[in-house]
């Protein structure tokens, strides 16, 4: 009994440091992106609801259930890493996602915009108008009986 209160116990600290890192976190970037010192926060001002703990609770439950099990995670741990992650990054996915698309096409030496708008991939319109498609009126050509 006393062991899964100790259990519960750090997994609720480290459910609120994981949601308090993650909006220092969230700010510098932000702040970062005004073109502001991102080391300059008053961590005074982070702010941390309960709602902001639901995520990494459920995690630190869900720890011990296959196949999450396979990892042997301790649950305070998943529950800091769960609240770090939502609070950093969880309003801002797509931005996550451009910046994880444009490291991996700059690291690959690829120009993401070149690629969607007018270079390697194409356009749907490109094989359209292209030779590849015949629409079925003019796919036989003149050999199609009338």
């Amino acid at each position: 009994m006393l062991g899964r209160l100790r259990t519960a116990l750090f997994v609720f600290i480290g459910a609120a440091l994981g949601a308090v890192l993650g909006r220092i976190v969230l700010d510098a970037r932000r702040r970062q992106e005004a073109g502001l010192d991102p080391m300059d926060i008053d961590i005074r001002h982070v702010t941390v609801r309960p709602q902001d703990l639901v995520p990494g609770i459920v995690a630190a439950l869900r720890v011990n259930d296959a196949p999450w099990s396979w990892l042997h995670i301790p649950s305070p741990l998943a529950a800091f890493g769960v609240n770090l992650g939502v609070a950093a990054f969880g309003g801002d996915l797509a931005a996550l996602r451009q910046s994880v698309e444009r490291a991996a096409t700059g690291a690959l030496g690829l120009d993401p915009q070149g690629m969607w708008s007018h270079g390697a991939w194409g356009t749907p319109s490109d094989v359209v108008n292209g030779d590849i498609y015949h629409t079925p009126d003019d796919a036989f050509g003149s050999a199609r009986p009338e």
